[in-house]
């Protein structure tokens, strides 16, 4: 007997959720570029426009919660931490906070509404991150040119981030430049990694493959 078109949708939808979870294993051990992808599996998941279904609409879902990890800030600060070794190329980067506290949101203010990024006064939401990853920087597509705001995410140019200049005597030549100052440049992969972690806790929270 045929599937039905909703259990088709259930199975793609586990099939996104295994995804973030492969990838998120992934960028656990080293490999951050599997932020990409787990940008596109949001997107799959979440998405909606006149010419695409998200998942979650095609299930009847969208009038669900969604948990938030956020700690009040409305900033980087309610998702991200940084590490510092000065013995590595990278000698800051951000890392997510994952973590187990967390605040009900609906869907459309979780993914659209929440800030989580702030810019020249601007603030930018979960939706709009998660796209210009996935559909701008290499998630499904590559375009010219990045947002702006994208940009300072990734030159690690926002205004929060942790800067060190290095002036440390080392044997041989050292692991990155001396005297000049050195940002994150990974916040958006490590954002993606937390809204990821959100999503894989929500989906099993509010029972999303249950209903």
């Amino acid at each position: 007997m045929p599937e039905s078109i909703d259990d088709r949708f259930k199975e793609k939808l586990a099939q996104q959720l295994r995804f973030l979870v492969r990838s998120c294993e992934l960028f656990d051990q080293g490999d951050e570029e599997e932020a990409l992808r787990l940008a596109t599996s949001l997107r799959v998941i979440f998405h909606d426009t006149q010419r695409s279904t998200s998942l979650l609409t095609h299930l009847g879902l969208k009038d669900t919660k969604m948990l938030s990890s956020s700690r009040g800030h409305g900033n980087l600060k309610d998702y991200l931490a940084y590490k510092i070794d000065v013995t590595s190329p990278h000698p800051v980067i951000a890392r997510p906070l994952l973590g187990n506290e967390f605040v009900a949101l609906s869907i459309d203010d979780w993914w659209s509404d929440e800030p989580v990024f702030i810019h020249a006064t601007e603030k930018f939401s979960r939706r709009v991150i998660i796209l210009s990853a996935a559909n701008k920087d290499g998630g499904a597509h590559v375009d010219q040119e990045l947002e702006e705001y994208y940009k300072v995410l990734c030159a690690g140019e926002y205004a929060s981030a942790i800067r060190i200049t290095g002036d440390v005597q080392y044997e041989g030549d050292p692991p990155f430049p001396q005297g000049v100052p050195i940002s994150p440049k990974n916040a958006h992969l490590a954002l993606i990694r937390q809204f990821s972690h959100e999503t894989m806790r929500s989906a099993d929270h509010y029972r999303w493959l249950k209903k």
